[in-house]
C-alpha cells in the first residue's frame, strides 16, 4: 500500500526554509532527495516534530512512529554492537536475530568489540542495523553512503534488500548517490520534482533531435579533435577531452570532471556525446558521460543497481543504468 508524506511550507520572514511537500512512497521503492543541505536540515526538522501527523496511508490513518538515521546520531561507546542490538531489542519490544542483523550489516567480526574501539564505517553500519530491529513501516535514512567506503555502501544496498516491505526515504547532498539509492527527487525551493520525470522528457526530446540529425546530414564526417572548453571564474579553459575523466548534467548545465576538480561548461550534454563517443566516452546515464579509459571496475549492488568505479584518487563511482549496463557489457564483450 502506498503512503504519501505531506508537509506544509515553512517561511520566515519573505525567506522560504522548506517548501510543501506531497509525495508517495510504495513499500520496496525507495525515494531518495536530493538537496543543499540548507534545504534538507529543516526537512529533517519538520518530520521529526510533526512526524505523528506527516505519514497517511491510502485510508489516511494514522501509523507507528518511524525509523530516523540522522548523521548525528550516537551510540553507547561501552558496549558491542551484538548488545547494542539486544538493546534496541528490549526497546522496541521486538524480538532481533542478532547474527543475521550482524552479517546484513558486515558487522559479525566485530560484534564483540566495543564500539569506542570500532571505525567510523562500522559505526554507521550499527545505526543501519537498527532499523533491523525498530519495526516501523517507515525508514528515513539520512546521507547514508556520504563519505562511506565500498564494504559500506554495499551493506546499505543489501540492507534495503532487507526492508523491501518498508517505505523507505533516502536524502543525499549528491545527485550520483540519489540516482543509484531510489527512485530520485530534487528539493529546492520550487518544491520536491520528481527527477525521472524530467529525464525521461529530455531523453524523448534527445532522441528526437538525434533522428533530425540524422537525416539533415547527408554523409557522416571523420572526427576532428576538438579541445573542450570551460569556464573558471573570468577564464576559458581549454580541455584534451581525454583530459575529462566524466561529465555530469544536471539542470541543463554540464560540469566536467578533471583530476577531482569540476569546470562549468556551456556546450550541452547531447553535443558533448556526440563529440566525445568516438574517442572512447560512454552515456551510462541520462544525466553522465564516462571516459572509459577512467573505469577501473563496474560494480553490481543489486538487480536494478550498477555504477562505474574510476581510477582517479578519489575512487570516484558514477550512475550505470540498467539498460547501459546491458549495452557495455556487449561492447566490453562481458
Amino acid at each position: 500500500m502506498s503512503l504519501t508524506i505531506q508537509m506544509s511550507s515553512i517561511i520566515k520572514g519573505n525567506t522560504v526554509l522548506l517548501p510543501d511537500i506531497d509525495v508517495a512512497i510504495e513499500p520496496g521503492k525507495p525515494i531518495a532527495i536530493q538537496s543543499d543541505i540548507e534545504w534538507l536540515e529543516p526537512f529533517y526538522s519538520s518530520f521529526l516534530k510533526n512526524a505523528s501527523s506527516l505519514l497517511a496511508s491510502s485510508g489516511q490513518q494514522a501509523i507507528q512512529v518511524p525509523f530516523v538515521y540522522l548523521q548525528s546520531d550516537g551510540l553507547y561507546a561501552r558496549l558491542t554492537p551484538r548488545q547494542q542490538i539486544r538493546f534496541w531489542s528490549k526497546l522496541s519490544g521486538q524480538r532481533a536475530d542478532e547474527s543475521n542483523i550482524l552479517e546484513i550489516c558486515d558487522l559479525a567480526p566485530v560484534a564483540d568489540k566495543r564500539i569506542k574501539h570500532l571505525t567510523g564505517q562500522e559505526h554507521r553500519r550499527l545505526h543501519y542495523a537498527r532499523s533491523l530491529v525498530m519495526p516501523s513501516p517507515v525508514c528515513l535514512f539520512d546521507q547514508p553512503i556520504l563519505h562511506a567506503d565500498r564494504q559500506t555502501k554495499q551493506a546499505f544496498f543489501t540492507l534495503l534488500a532487507h526492508l523491501s516491505d518498508r517505505h523507505v526515504i533516502v536524502t543525499s547532498t549528491s545527485l550520483e548517490e540519489a540516482i543509484q539509492l531510489g527512485k530520485p527527487y530534487r528539493l529546492n525551493e520550487r518544491g520536491l520534482h520528481a527527477l525521472s520525470d524530467a529525464l525521461d522528457q529530455a531523453d524523448k526530446a534527445e532522441q528526437t533531435d538525434q533522428a533530425e540529425d540524422v537525416l539533415s546530414q547527408p554523409a557522416a564526417t571523420p572526427f576532428k579533435l576538438q579541445k573542450i572548453t570551460a569556464k573558471a571564474e573570468d577564464k576559458i579553459i581549454l580541455f584534451d577531452p581525454l583530459e575529462i575523466d566524466y561529465v555530469e548534467s544536471s539542470e541543463g548545465q554540464s560540469k566536467l570532471y578533471v583530476n577531482s576538480e569540476t569546470f562549468d561548461t556551456p556546450i550541452p550534454l547531447k553535443e558533448l556525446e556526440q563529440r566525445l563517443s568516438p574517442l572512447g566516452f560512454f552515456r551510462c546515464h541520462r544525466s553522465y558521460l564516462v571516459n572509459l579509459q577512467r573505469v577501473r571496475e563496474i560494480i553490481v549492488w543489486s538487480k536494478n543497481s550498477y555504477s562505474l568505479s574510476l581510477d582517479d584518487r578519489k575512487r570516484t563511482t558514477v550512475p550505470l543504468s540498467k539498460g547501459n549496463y546491458a549495452t557495455l557489457k556487449e561492447m566490453l564483450q562481458m
